[in-house]
C-alpha cells in the first residue's frame, strides 16, 4: 500500500498545488473557534467559566484541528450566538437543520442522567 505522500507525487504540480490550497483553506476553516471568540471580544478565560472548563482547555480546543458539532454548538452558544446547518441535495430544496443547540442540550442531559444511573 502506498503512503499518502507516494500517492500524491502521481498528481500534476497543478493538482498538487489545489490539494495543498483546499487543505489550508479547510485547517483555517476548523481554527474558526479563535476567530469568533475574538470577534465577540471574549478572552479564553471568560469562556471557560462560561462552559464551567478551564482556560487551557478552551486554548487546547482553538489549537485542535477538529471538534465536534456538540462541542462547536456549545461553545457559539457561549458566545451567544447560535448554528444553522444546511443539507444540500441533488435536486432537493435544503433542508435546514436548527435549534441543534436544543438537540444537543437534551443529549448532554440524557448523558448525565445515563452517567448517575450507573
Amino acid at each position: 500500500m502506498k503512503s499518502y505522500q507516494e500517492k500524491r507525487k502521481q498528481f500534476s504540480s497543478e493538482a498538487q498545488k489545489r490539494i495543498s490550497d483546499r487543505a489550508l483553506e479547510i485547517k483555517r476553516e476548523l481554527h474558526i473557534l479563535k476567530t469568533i471568540r475574538e470577534i465577540t471580544g471574549m478572552s479564553q478565560d471568560a469562556l471557560a467559566e462560561r462552559l464551567g472548563v478551564g482556560q487551557s482547555y478552551i486554548s487546547r480546543l482553538e489549537r485542535r484541528d477538529n471538534i465536534t458539532l456538540a462541542t462547536l454548538a456549545n461553545i457559539v452558544r457561549a458566545l451567544g450566538g447560535s448554528i444553522e446547518i444546511a443539507i444540500h441535495l441533488p435536486e432537493r430544496e435544503p433542508v435546514k437543520l436548527k435549534n441543534l443547540e436544543a438537540l444537543f442540550a437534551l443529549d448532554a442531559q440524557h448523558d448525565s442522567l445515563e452517567q448517575e444511573r450507573s
